[in-house]
Formats: C-alpha cells, structure tokens, sequence
C-alpha cells in the first residue's frame, strides 16, 4: 500500500508566487468555487460573475508576490475575498456607468445603496468556505494516492474510526494505516499551507 509521491517542499502558494503553471491550477481549482459562491452573494449575473472570476484571479496573479500570510492579521482566503468584493463592487459601477448613459443618476444611486454582502460573515460562513477550500484539496490529491489507502484515510481522518479497526478490517498492520493517514495529511497540509486560517 505504498504511495511513490514527489513532495516538493514549497507550499501551493510558494509555488504559485514562482509562477509555476500546476500551481496556479491547483489555486485556481481550491478557491475557483469559492469566488463563484462569493460572486453570488452580489446577485451577480452569470457572465458577470465569469467576467469578476477572471478580474479576479488576473489581479491574484499581478500581486501574489506581495501577499504576505500573517496568521493573526489575514489569510489568502480573506485577501482574495477582499479582491473579489472589490473586483465585483468595480463590476457594478463600471455597468451603472454604461446604464446612466440612459438611465440618469437612479442607476448610479442604486449600485451606492447595495449592502456590503461581506459585512456580516459568521463564523459558521467561515467555517463552511474553508471545509470547501478543504473537500476541494482533498479531490486534488486523491487520485496520488492508492485507493486502499484513500479508503483508510477516510474512515480514520473523517469518520473517527481507529487505525486498528480499519487495519483488521483491511487485513494490514495497524501502523501501516497510521503511515498511509499521516502521508495524506502531510499532503493536505502542503496544499493548504498559508492558505486557511
């Protein structure tokens, strides 16, 4: 049950300010629907939602080198949600700007009146983003994994199964499920570096 992976030892967002192309995908793919859930809350329409996608991640690419990850102050999540409210927010006022030209100042008063949709984020929102930054990383690194050892991780990470029971019922040393679950955390935690609260 042995997994052969290549672990580089730079975190996904130090590969990613190197500019290395399976980075920005595996970025991309973390936080793609994430700024899409995000896109909603602005009730934006589904191109519009494409185009603030985009904005986005063109403004995350020119800056990335300048994030610095604080732990106590920001994280990349609350920085990239930063450049999607700002990104929509431009969105909005850019398509008032083209509605004034026949709708006069009512247009431009409507997109001042909008509410913050960012204001009031409960910790439970916070949990849930990052429990999909999380299920969304877990479907990155699933498949450099064997399936057998997928399988125990699963039942002693996420269903709280012990790695002697899971090891009896798969007929292997219990050390050999504790080996496969610490390589796959070890993997998460690479990907997620710097990125999660």
């Amino acid at each position: 049950m042995a997994d052969g992976i290549d672990v580089t030892s730079l975190s996904l967002l130090g590969r990613a300010k190197e500019n290395d192309q399976d980075a920005w995908q595996q970025v991309v793919h973390l936080y793609g629907p994430l700024v899409e859930k995000w896109c909603r809350r602005f009730n934006l329409s589904n191109e519009d939602t494409a185009d603030v996608f985009q904005d986005t991640f063109s403004t995350v690419s020119r800056h990335i080198v300048d994030f610095s990850p604080q732990r106590s102050a920001a994280s990349f999540r609350s920085w990239l949600k930063t450049i999607v409210r700002t990104r929509a927010i431009d969105h909005l006022r850019k398509k008032a700007r083209h509605v004034d030209a026949s709708g006069g100042t009512a247009a431009q008063m409507k997109i001042a009146d909008l509410p913050d949709p960012f204001t009031e984020d409960s910790e439970e929102e916070d949990h849930a983003d990052d429990a999909l930054i999380v299920h969304r990383a877990m479907e990155l690194v699933k498949s450099e994994f064997d399936p057998r050892n997928w399988s125990a991780f699963e039942q002693v990470a996420l269903k709280g199964r012990s790695a002697t029971e899971v090891a009896a019922e798969l007929n292997v040393a219990a050390q050999t499920i504790r080996q496969a679950n610490y390589r796959i955390r070890r993997r998460l935690r690479l990907i997620l570096e710097d990125l999660v609260e």
